[in-house]
């Protein structure tokens, strides 16, 4: 005779192979709920991810798409090619923006500082 769960509570009726069958049946439930806890777990934890993720790529999409709306020299204003559109948006290439700040600088004109341009040398008046 198999003890059921109505009976088990009067253990220390129980023979030590029924008490034996008994915490096997108890440990596979327990390790049953285990794992239905652990999938509910993650599945609360994965969702919201999975929800991150698509959302992060529809932004994605979308300044795509408003960059491709743009005409040609509002885009150049903003220093992307239209043929760079995809590149900027999706790529994690930070050597582009470095390169074009460096460029930007050497472009850039500087104000003439006082004293600058070209000076007589001083006349040694010691040298004989």
């Amino acid at each position: 005779m198999c003890p059921t769960r109505e009976n088990i509570s009067d253990y220390r009726s129980l023979t030590p192979e029924q008490w034996e069958r008994a915490r096997q049946q108890i440990l596979g439930r327990a390790h049953a709920a285990r794992a239905r806890a652990l999938r509910e777990l993650a599945g609360a934890v994965v969702h919201p991810l999975q929800a991150i993720v698509a959302g992060a790529v529809a932004e994605r999409k979308a300044a795509a798409r408003e960059l491709r709306a743009l005409d040609d020299r509002t885009l150049r204003d903003i220093g992307v090619n239209r043929s760079e559109i995809d590149w900027v948006v999706y790529g994690r290439d930070q050597t582009r923006l470095r390169d074009s700040t460096i460029a930007a600088k050497r472009c850039r004109q500087r104000p003439a500082r006082a004293g600058s341009g070209t000076r007589p040398k001083p006349i040694n008046k010691h040298a004989a």
